[in-house]
């Protein structure tokens, strides 16, 4: 049967994907392209803006072109995507390059994730996965903790040198794909009738679940912190004081953390259960975010250390959350809309930060995304009270 190997070929292809050794250097190899700090983060804006555009029209993609040639789509843009920075530089250049990076994005952030859970649930294995997204999680960031040792080196060696090296990780990843067993049959034709048919059944199971509602605003700030903080961390080791030479060193220990917290986050989460997993999340992501901002050298590191440990168990227990209270026919479609909450922050928090690192200091910024973040955690907590949400009551679903 050939859908037994479609876990250990997802957790090949997703450590390929994450053979980009230009991110642990991320700020400064776009610095060292011809693209200043600010510019860099209104590309990161704009990279936002085209996943949050076409979130849920890709989401539906994967329900009905098939999660399979879905993952084609975007692993081809992540080619081209890569070609684009590792060959040219300047701001017009790479937001061309990251737009395209974000259409791949779209296509594969409710699909790779429903790839998964629809493979286990067709061998009737589907309560395992925590416990094989947090191997996967393991499997992906201690190919990336290496990953980020080489590519700090290699940019120390030439700024692009760490880009070019991407290329033929990603193109394998890229082949790979083709191998992957589509898990269901697909039911419903592609047309443009019934893609919006299925986009609009999509958005009312999703106004429907309070859970999934929930965590589509969790996701909305959490996103905005864990990922500006990570796009931002080679600026901010620099701004610390921390010299580039041991930054490889630095994202190696940081990658390896995430990969611990996401194999230990099924036990944890048992340990913890749902409302302490949630809390434990909101309260790292907000520490993290405010030690940060008071820029202390060298130490700071310490403090950045946060983002990464919540970053694994915030990964693994947020989507087992979802996929147990979404329908195997509308996964990809769901998942869709709830990362599009997460890109809208993005879009929104990335832009601001780059402005007022640019105007004040870095510091200044990270402490405004703070109150940013806290301000939401805490409405969003009278939220969940007035809704009376419950996250151990599973919805079950087909």
């Amino acid at each position: 049967m050939k859908l037994k190997n479609n876990i250990p070929l997802i957790y090949i292809i997703g450590s390929l994907m994450w053979g980009r050794f230009f991110i642990p250097v991320l700020a400064l190899f776009y610095i060292a392209s011809q693209v200043t700090l600010e510019q860099f983060a209104l590309i990161m804006g704009f990279f936002s803006l085209s996943i949050l555009v076409l979130e849920i029209p890709t989401g539906a993609l994967g329900d009905l072109l098939g999660k399979k040639n879905t993952l084609l789509l975007s692993r081809s843009m992540y080619m081209i995507e890569i070609f684009l920075i590792a060959f040219f530089n300047g701001f017009w250049i790479f937001l061309i390059a990251k737009i395209i990076s974000g259409i791949g994005v779209s296509l594969s952030s409710g699909t790779s994730s429903a790839m998964l859970f629809d493979t286990l649930k067709k061998q009737k294995r589907e309560n395992q996965y925590k416990k094989i997204s947090g191997n996967m999680g393991v499997v992906t960031n201690i190919s990336m903790a290496f990953v980020f040792i080489i590519g700090a080196f290699l940019f120390s060696i030439s700024p692009k040198l760490p880009a070019i090296v991407s290329l033929p990780f990603i193109t394998l990843g890229f082949i790979l794909t083709f191998f992957l067993e589509e898990p269901y049959k697909i039911n419903k034709k592609l047309t443009l009738k019934s893609h919006w048919a299925h986009m609009k059944e999509s958005l009312a199971l999703f106004k429907k679940s309070e859970v999934v509602k929930y965590v589509a605003f969790l996701s909305f700030f959490t996103s905005a912190a864990i990922s500006i903080s990570l796009s931002m961390s080679s600026a901010y080791f620099e701004k610390i004081l921390i010299p580039i030479s041991i930054i490889g060193v630095l994202a190696f220990i940081s990658s390896m953390i995430t990969a611990f917290t996401s194999k230990k986050a099924d036990k944890w989460e048992i340990d913890l259960k749902e409302k302490k997993s949630i809390s434990a999340i909101q309260l790292f992501v907000v520490l993290g975010l405010f030690l940060m901002s008071l820029m202390i050298p060298y130490f700071g590191y310490l403090f950045y250390l946060l983002i990464p440990f919540i970053a694994g168990f915030e990964g693994v227990i947020i989507g087992n959350y979802v996929h147990h209270h979404i329908p195997t026919s509308h996964r990809a479609t769901i998942l869709s809309v709830l990362h599009m909450f997460g890109n809208i922050s993005i879009f929104l928090f990335f832009p601001l930060v780059g402005y007022l690192a640019k105007t004040h200091d870095l510091g200044f910024a990270f402490r405004i995304l703070t109150l940013i973040v806290l301000v939401g955690f805490i409405l969003l907590y009278f939220y969940s009270k007035d809704k009376k949400i419950k996250f151990s009551k599973k919805q079950k679903f087909t």
